[in-house]
């Protein structure tokens, strides 16, 4: 078979794909917007705090929720384009991606321990989401609550690499890389 016979790569990602990214990516900008103005640039006693809480612990199960549905769709193959991996670039390309699973997987983790570490549950929608875990340790919340923080931030800084790499093969390799994951 030549180079010119093989099949050509499609010219999008599937749609199951495409909808999962463009759902995670939504879900981690206003998980990261709402915790950083919640808990950080809005005092403890502001009206609106409360409701921030409940959105972004409500939000987060759905964020899980996509991931762990996201994190099946590309263990079991889904519908993806698969590419050898040749150059650096795609060395780079694949890492940052199993970064950006390894970050989020964490983030939801730490953001579950560290409400559980308070003796509470996971309010989601008004539903409370118990620890299957016995009673941690009080001194624990400090611990998971940095984490969830700092990794939220580390979250944010690959994401943003990763969407910047998006534009730059859409205005300067212009490879039709970008295109493939639009909706």
């Amino acid at each position: 078979m030549t180079a010119s016979s093989l099949p050509s790569p499609p010219a999008h990602y599937s749609w199951e794909t495409r909808w999962l990214h463009w759902l995670t990516a939504v879900l981690v900008l206003e998980q990261f917007v709402v915790g950083q103005v919640g808990w950080h640039l809005m005092a403890r006693t502001a009206p609106w705090r409360p409701f921030l809480v409940a959105t972004h612990t409500s939000l987060g199960v759905v964020l899980a929720t996509v991931f762990i549905i996201r994190v099946a769709w590309t263990l079991t193959g889904g519908r993806a384009i698969h590419f050898p991996i040749v150059t650096m670039q795609d060395r780079v390309a694949r890492s940052v991606h199993r970064l950006l699973y390894m970050l989020l997987g964490g983030e939801i983790v730490f953001g579950y321990m560290a409400r559980w570490s308070t003796g509470r549950p996971v309010m989601a929608f008004g539903v409370p989401i118990n620890s299957p875990l016995p009673m941690l340790m009080h001194g624990t919340h400090s611990f998971f609550s940095g984490l969830h923080h700092w990794n939220a931030w580390l979250l944010f800084w690959v994401a943003l690499f990763h969407g910047f790499a998006g534009f730059y093969h859409l205005f300067i390799y212009r490879d039709r890389i970008f295109q493939r994951m639009l909706p």
